[in-house]
């Protein structure tokens, strides 16, 4: 399917260009788009390792990729009807606000400017993720302090570039900030040693760690936790329906692992959910059982495409479940 954007000049345009249209969508009106359309147009990263990559083969994969097969499934019953478009930090939001995608599961972090102040919605969070420094171990850096006088690159048009200045600004550190538009050149800045170190998630700090098979002896994460980074989904203000859609397939993710219902048993007849189709949420009957057939439950999508399951083996730390010592919480969902 042929598919353009309008790239943005830079963080800034894109806030000043956001701000003033704030172009709301209407109650009901993404759902019946999606329906009329026959697939579900889904914004995703660019070559955003584990979270969303397209194969040699044209097909995508990754964490964030399985989010919008899920709400695919729930609104269409069919996973593969989704197409994925790439994003960079620079355009994705704008892109949201121009229609020209319904829902963004792109590593965007949920924080007030953007709730409050430029048309969005955050449905769910899909992961709790903290700001982090990947050093060069020639650096021999420990701390953001020990990068005095190097060069930090970050990706412009994200949270990471006001969080590392305001860091580096209140603790009167000099470092020089290369700001860089994609996650591919930041990452050949870096290893090019173009930069002394490299800021960002840090999920996607440890990720090209251990894609490079390096350890502690070559890349160093810092102890200085920058900043929370809650990532959700993220939809236009205005139209409650489709934000309650998103907010309750990401949630039955996690109360499926919570019931311990996966791909394996979720058509069982034991494997009971008990989730009510509403009218006004526009789901059909049985959305919930056939969405965790078809994806998995919030376990089993985090371990086949980041954790052990995968070439990269992160711990889920505040992802675990809330009663194993995490941060996901699962919102009942049963009629009382």
């Amino acid at each position: 399917m042929a598919f353009s954007l309008r790239h943005s000049l830079g963080a800034a345009l894109v806030l000043l260009a956001l701000a003033p249209q704030c172009l709301s969508a209407q109650p009901g009106e993404t759902l019946r788009q999606v329906r009329d359309r026959g697939y579900l147009i889904c914004g995703v990263g660019v070559g955003d390792i584990g979270f969303a990559t397209q194969q040699t083969d044209g097909s995508w994969a990754g964490f964030d990729v399985d989010f919008c097969r899920a709400v695919a499934t729930a609104t269409l019953a069919d996973a593969n009807a989704v197409e994925f478009v790439p994003l960079d930090s620079l355009n994705r939001l704008s892109a949201l606000q121009n229609g020209d995608i319904d829902v963004l599961f792109r590593t965007t972090t949920f924080n007030m400017e953007r709730d409050v102040s430029l048309g969005f919605e955050f449905p769910a969070i899909t992961y709790f993720d903290e700001q982090r420094v990947l050093a060069h171990a020639s650096t021999r850096a420990r701390t953001l302090d020990d990068l005095a006088g190097r060069v930090i690159c970050a990706n412009a048009g994200t949270t990471s570039i006001r969080n590392i200045r305001e860091a580096l600004a209140s603790r009167q550190i000099e470092a020089e900030i290369l700001e860089i538009s994609s996650q591919a050149g930041r990452w050949r800045a870096f290893f090019g040693q173009e930069c002394a170190a490299v800021t960002g998630d840090g999920s996607d700090l440890n990720i090209m760690r251990a894609m490079h098979g390096l350890d502690e002896s070559a890349l160093v994460v810092l102890e200085d936790i920058l900043a929370n980074e809650p990532l959700s989904a993220v939809v236009r203000e205005g139209d409650q329906q489709w934000e309650q859609v998103i907010r309750w397939v990401v949630n039955l993710l996690i109360l499926a692992e919570a019931e311990g219902i996966g791909r394996a048993n979720a058509l069982d007849a034991g494997s009971d959910l008990k989730v009510p189709a509403y009218p006004r949420l526009g789901l059909t009957e049985g959305w919930a059982h056939r969405t965790i057939s078809a994806v998995g439950n919030y376990g089993e999508i985090f371990e086949r495409n980041l954790g052990s399951g995968s070439d990269f083996g992160l711990e889920r730390g505040l992802n675990r479940l809330w009663r194993e010592g995490g941060l996901m919480y699962a919102l009942p969902m049963k009629n009382r």
